[in-house]
């Protein structure tokens, strides 16, 4: 389950494009799964990867808590990719009180299924000084969150999207991947999903 905000729903397509062509060259099976398919501005024109998908623009980790028992139930997801909480921190949210959202998620997810494993973002930086420096505390505080609450029978792993990403170059707009931005995420969350599965 791709989870997260519009860096996970994106224009049209995001970085599960990439990420599920690679996970295919791999031969690592896969189904997204979500309530989502579209991204924000209409359908992808792309028909070679499976749109499924929990990613919903301009949503913070409260608004998602409120509907993750709905979809974790309805779709029974075994591992979940969570890049959120870039709308929290960009609106002066309190990064504990984020990072505790955050874990409120993992814990709900953890009651549908209590051998979900959870893939945890180091969020992208933005192309706003003021507001990526507290993205890295907020960063910080989610690096403590995984290492509490990763477990033998359901990871947590931090998977570091910020660091070598450049939101000048990688964006379109200072807050949304383009297409190399997207390349970017992607192979993050592939390596990561290969140490997963190798495991």
């Amino acid at each position: 389950m791709p989870l997260g905000d519009s860096i996970t729903q994106g224009y049209r397509d995001s970085y599960r494009r990439p990420l599920w062509s690679a996970l295919k060259r791999a031969g690592i099976e896969a189904d997204f799964v979500g309530s989502m398919k579209r991204g924000y501005g209409g359908e992808s024109d792309a028909e070679d990867f499976d749109p499924d998908h929990e990613g919903h623009w301009g949503w913070r980790a409260d608004h998602v808590l409120t509907h993750i028992d709905t979809w974790a139930a309805r779709a029974k997801p075994d591992l979940v990719l969570v890049h959120l909480g870039t709308n929290d921190i960009g609106v002066g949210q309190d990064i504990d009180d984020t990072a505790q959202e955050i874990a409120d998620i993992i814990d709900r997810l953890r009651h549908h299924n209590h051998r979900v494993h959870i893939l945890l973002a180091a969020i992208i930086p933005v192309d706003h000084e003021r507001v990526t420096q507290r993205i890295k505390q907020f960063n910080q505080s989610l690096s403590g969150l995984a290492t509490t609450m990763d477990t033998p029978v359901s990871r947590v792993v931090l998977v570091d999207q910020f660091t070598g990403f450049d939101a000048e170059q990688d964006t379109y707009d200072g807050t949304h991947p383009n297409d190399a931005g997207n390349i970017k995420i992607a192979d993050h969350w592939f390596a990561a999903i290969q140490a997963l599965v190798k495991n």
